[in-house]
């Protein structure tokens, strides 16, 4: 079940996404986040950006989220970004999939013309992962984060949402 995330979801959430911190090569974060982080995060998720959890026995096993791109600046607000992380055991069973093409439907019925993802250039499983729901490379900055002790690029996909 996909649904939209609630505030008891915030620990699951901080969960995950810490995991994938840890990881190593997912974000760009480098250290783990507190709860009360991901709860400010959740809390600019209101309204027309959203988060949605994807729900395994009652248990929250990865997420999505539908971020507005450069807040703040309404000459932007038919785009919204795409962030979205799975619980790495439920890895490879399709809940990804399932979570984007919730999150991109999403979009289309709340009226986005395109929508963003920013990925580290280390991360080509993510990068191939959204090739095949459309998005191309748009393009990318050259050794811009610094990951273990490597530089790797930030690859900018995008997507048309309009019909």
């Amino acid at each position: 079940m996909i649904r939209s995330a609630t505030l008891t979801d915030i620990e699951s959430i901080t969960d995950i996404y810490n995991e994938a911190i840890l990881e190593g090569g997912l974000t760009g974060d480098l250290e783990p986040l507190s709860a009360d982080n991901r709860l400010e995060w959740y809390l600019g998720h209101q309204e027309r950006y959203t988060i949605f959890v994807k729900v395994v026995d009652a248990a929250v096993v990865g997420y999505v989220a539908i971020s507005p791109y450069r807040k703040g600046r309404d000459a932007f607000s038919e785009i919204c970004e795409i962030s979205y992380y799975v619980a790495r055991k439920f890895r490879g069973r399709g809940l990804g999939k399932e979570l984007v093409l919730h999150a991109i439907e999403y979009a289309r019925r709340s009226d986005f013309a395109s929508m963003l993802a920013m990925v580290l250039g280390c991360n080509q499983r993510s990068i191939d992962f959204l090739i095949g729901f459309g998005f191309s490379v748009l393009g990318r900055l050259p050794n811009a984060a610094r990951i273990d002790g490597e530089h790797v690029d930030h690859v900018y996909l995008t997507r048309s949402i309009c019909p």
